[in-house]
């Protein structure tokens, strides 16, 4: 287990940490407002090469590590298989995100990645020493989990159900809300006090009492806030259950 995890940290490093909002877009090929004078990428196309590239190199970049802690013949191979796997998930990604929900496709993407991994797990030895620093691992997959992927899928969802809606970055307002709103629910049950998580829900409705009275900002609010509560517990189990 040790081993997939180390893979799924380096993944989850590369995957969301490594690439910005501006290469994540671009790489679909998508033409907006948000493009300003960029004339690169063709309308109708759905990807753009040159940063589907760039994103596949910076994945691959934290997967470095593997040279320190399997034979260097093993860890080519690795990071060879992955970054083909990778560019071949992403395009198909950028394509089908013309024609489904993004949030399907980000969930399915996920998962052919995940699996990947597991099955590049099964073939590589690793470090005998790699086993002493579990728990230290465990608790980087769960802070990693629970900041820029809980982030991105909630955007996705939002984005999905309320098309007009705003993108929000990692270090708007209401995602650094959210992001703290899923910590406090992790702590809170890791000490098994379940009730506590009323307060994060009392608190975020306190403070947002006249915003609340707007249709359309009430749905997206229980809409995410509850969704992100979902997430937290979820990773929560996961991480208890590894």
């Amino acid at each position: 287990m040790v081993n997939y995890l180390i893979l799924i940290i380096l993944h989850l490093l590369g995957d969301f940490y490594l690439q910005t909002s501006k290469v994540a877009r671009c790489k679909k090929g998508k033409t907006g407002e948000k493009c300003g004078e960029c004339k690169e990428c063709k309308s109708g196309s759905w990807f753009n090469w040159k940063f589907l590239i760039i994103h596949s190199v910076l994945y691959m970049v934290p997967f470095g590590v593997l040279y320190f802690i399997i034979e260097w013949r093993y860890a080519t191979v690795a990071i060879g298989v992955l970054l083909v796997t990778h560019i071949l998930i992403d395009m198909g990604a950028c394509y089908f995100q013309r024609k489904n929900k993004q949030t399907v496709v980000f969930v399915v993407d996920q998962a052919l990645h995940i699996g990947i991994l597991f099955f590049i797990s099964r073939f590589f030895i690793f470090s005998n020493g790699i086993d002493d620093y579990y728990e230290i691992l465990k608790i980087v997959f769960l802070c990693l989990t629970l900041i820029m992927p809980c982030s991105v899928m909630i955007n996705k969802l939002i984005s999905d159900i309320y098309p007009d809606s705003s993108e929000m970055s990692l270090f708007d307002i209401g995602s650094m809300i959210g992001i703290m709103e899923r910590i406090l629910t992790v702590i809170f049950a890791c000490f098994e006090n379940f009730p506590a998580i009323a307060i994060i829900i009392t608190v975020k409705t306190w403070a947002r009492t006249n915003d609340l009275k707007e249709t359309d900002f009430r749905n997206k609010y229980l809409l995410g806030t509850l969704t992100s509560l979902v997430l937290a517990l979820l990773i929560f189990i996961v991480y208890k259950s590894i």
